[in-house]
């Protein structure tokens, strides 16, 4: 199958991370965001930034600039992208509540404020996902750095458990 930029996508057993936050939560952020550095390569997804990087961009390698709004490849590779947004420490990042995690305890350290969401998050799927189920396997925290994206989060208090550290 022919993807972007004329790159051959291959059908495989390989399981797809390519699924989007639902609008609901940028409307309730309310924040315009800067930069998109994983985002789903396979539609145009929800995220209000200026810039978006695909996986066909390779974001985890590209300069980073402004607020950046992070939902990384759930998997192996999460770390890499979380690490990268702690160094950067200025937007939100959405991902699975993995508080035994040494990136999640980094997180936790660095971070404004966090957000603990109550229940599953019903993502959107991808093309490629479009038949599996879209609610998400774990538990989701939002995490915001710098004082916009932390009052930003404040706003979603109502959806669980909001922490801003002082």
């Amino acid at each position: 199958m022919s993807g972007l930029f004329g790159t051959e996508i291959a059908r495989s057993s390989i399981k797809s991370v390519e699924w989007y936050t639902p609008e609901w939560v940028f409307k309730e952020l309310g924040l315009r965001f800067d930069l998109d550095p994983s985002s789903p390569h396979d539609m145009e997804s929800a995220v209000p930034a200026a810039t978006k990087y695909t996986i066909f961009d390779d974001g985890l390698s590209k300069q980073w600039h402004g607020r950046v709004w992070l939902n990384p490849p759930y998997g192996k590779e999460t770390p890499q992208w979380m690490n990268r947004m702690i160094a950067h420490s200025n937007g939100v990042a959405l991902v699975f509540s993995r508080t035994d995690a040494s990136w999640c305890q980094a997180a936790m350290r660095s971070a404004t404020a966090m957000l603990f969401i109550q229940g599953r998050i019903e993502f959107v799927p991808g093309r490629e996902n479009q038949h599996k189920k879209s609610r998400c396997g774990a538990g989701t925290v939002m995490f915001a750095w710098g004082d916009e994206c932390a009052t930003a989060l404040e706003k979603m208090s109502d959806r669980g458990m909001y922490i801003r550290v002082s």
